[in-house]
C-alpha cells in the first residue's frame, strides 16, 4: 500500500468512528473539536455517566507513536502531582483502539485565542492578572519536575468554564513538551509569533522558553494584537532587535544561527554583531522580509502607549495607570532577550503585579 492510500484510509477511519472503546468505558462520539496533520480531536461522552470527554486521537504511525508515548509519559508524571492544582489539564485514560492512539482528557470550554477573538481588543489589566498568574503557577511546577512545555500560546491556555469559573485556566497540549535533560540547540520548537530569541539562535535553551511565550501572550492581552508577528525567523529576530535591541555579544557568538540574520565587519573578526539588512537577508536566502507589526515600537514601554482607559476607569485613573505600569514592568522582565535575565515563574508569582502589593496604598488611603 502507498503512503497516500494510508493516509487516506487512517483518515476515514477517523471520520468513520461513531463509538471508542477502551478496557474500562466506553466513549460515544459528539463532534469533531479539531484536526491536524496527524490525528482528531473529538468530544465524547463517557458511557453511563453522562460525563464528557476530549479524546485525542492519532494515527498509530512509527513516529507519531513514539511522540505520543513521550506525551504520555509527561501526561503520567503530570497526573501524580494533582494537576488540577496547578492549571494544568488532567488526562483520565490512554488506550489503543483499531490502531488508533486515544488520549482521554477532561473536557475544557473555549481556548484563550477564541476568547481573545470574542472580546476584539486588549483586556483590562485586571483581567490579565488572574490569567498570568494561573499560567505562572503551571510553569512553576513544570520547572519544578523538569519539563518545558515548549508549545506556550493562546491556543494552549483554556478557560475552565467562564460561566461558572470566570478566567480560571489550565494548560494544555503537552504533545511537544520535552526535560530539560532532552533540550538540543537543534530544536525547532515553538510556534514563531512566540518563540524565544535561544531558540531563532539555536543557543541553549530551558525552562525559560516558556516564560518568553507567557511575555508575549501577556502583551498580547495588553495591546490587543500580537507583539512579534514575523512571517520568518529573521523577521520574528529583527522585530524583537529592532524593539529590544541585539542580544548581547556572548549569547551572539556562542548561538549556532547567528550568522544566519547578524554579520560583522568582513576585516575584523572580533567586530560587534549587527543585524543584516533586509535586503541583504533577500539576496542571501531568496526569503523576502514582510512588515506585519500593527506599531512599530522602539522599546517595550512605548506598549504604555496604546493602553486606554475605558470611561467606567476614568474616576479610578490613577489606580489604573499604576496597574498599567506594573504589568508593563512584568512583561518585560519575561522578555528579557538573554534568557538568564528572564523572570523565573517563582520570582514572577511575587511580582507586585501578581501580589498588587503596589495597590495597598490605595486601598489604605480611600
Amino acid at each position: 500500500m502507498s503512503e497516500p492510500e494510508e493516509q487516506h484510509n487512517d483518515l476515514l477511519i477517523l471520520e468513520e468512528l461513531k463509538v471508542l472503546y477502551s478496557e474500562t468505558d466506553t466513549y460515544e462520539v459528539q463532534e469533531l473539536l479539531g484536526s491536524g496533520t496527524f490525528g482528531q480531536v473529538v468530544k465524547c461522552v463517557k458511557k453511563g455517566t453522562s460525563e464528557n470527554v476530549a479524546i485525542k486521537m492519532l494515527k498509530n504511525h512509527k513516529y507519531v507513536a513514539e511522540d505520543a508515548q513521550e506525551e504520555i509519559k509527561i501526561l503520567t508524571q503530570l497526573n501524580k502531582e494533582r494537576p488540577d492544582e496547578f492549571n494544568v489539564i488532567k488526562a483520565h485514560e490512554f488506550f489503543l483502539y483499531n490502531n488508533i492512539i486515544c488520549l482521554v482528557f477532561e473536557m475544557l470550554h473555549m481556548s484563550l485565542f477564541d476568547y481573545m477573538e470574542s472580546i476584539g481588543g486588549s483586556f483590562p489589566v485586571r483581567m490579565i492578572r488572574p490569567i498570568v498568574a494561573q499560567v505562572g503557577i503551571a510553569l512553576a511546577k513544570l520547572k519544578s519536575l523538569g519539563i518545558i512545555h515548549t508549545d506556550l500560546k493562546p491556543d494552549n491556555i483554556m478557560l475552565v468554564d467562564n460561566i461558572t469559573h470566570p478566567l480560571k485556566v489550565k494548560v494544555i497540549d503537552f504533545g511537544c513538551a520535552l526535560h530539560v535533560s532532552e533540550a538540543r540547540c537543534s530544536s525547532y520548537i515553538q510556534a514563531r509569533c512566540y518563540r524565544s530569541p535561544e531558540i531563532i539562535l539555536a543557543y541553549p535553551f530551558g525552562e525559560a522558553i516558556d516564560m518568553w511565550s507567557l511575555g508575549c501572550i501577556m502583551a498580547e492581552l495588553f495591546t490587543g494584537y500580537v507583539l512579534y508577528p514575523g512571517a520568518s525567523e529573521y523577521d520574528q529576530i529583527r522585530y524583537i532587535s529592532e524593539t529590544q535591541g541585539l542580544p548581547d555579544e556572548y549569547m551572539l557568538n556562542r548561538a549556532k544561527k547567528t550568522h544566519l540574520f547578524f554579520k560583522r565587519h568582513r576585516h575584523y573578526q572580533h567586530s560587534p554583531w549587527r543585524l543584516k539588512s533586509k535586503d541583504r537577508y533577500e539576496r542571501e536566502t531568496g526569503i523576502k522580509p514582510i512588515e506585519r507589526r500593527q506599531n512599530i515600537f522602539s522599546c517595550l514601554d512605548d506598549l504604555a502607549k496604546t493602553y486606554a482607559l475605558s470611561e467606567a476607569d476614568i474616576c479610578c485613573t490613577m489606580v489604573e495607570m499604576n496597574d498599567a505600569w506594573q504589568c508593563l514592568d512584568l512583561i518585560k522582565e519575561m522578555l528579557a532577550i538573554e534568557p538568564e535575565k528572564r523572570i523565573t515563574p517563582i520570582d514572577l508569582l511575587s511580582h507586585p503585579f501578581i501580589t498588587m502589593a503596589h495597590l495597598t496604598h490605595f486601598s489604605q488611603s480611600s
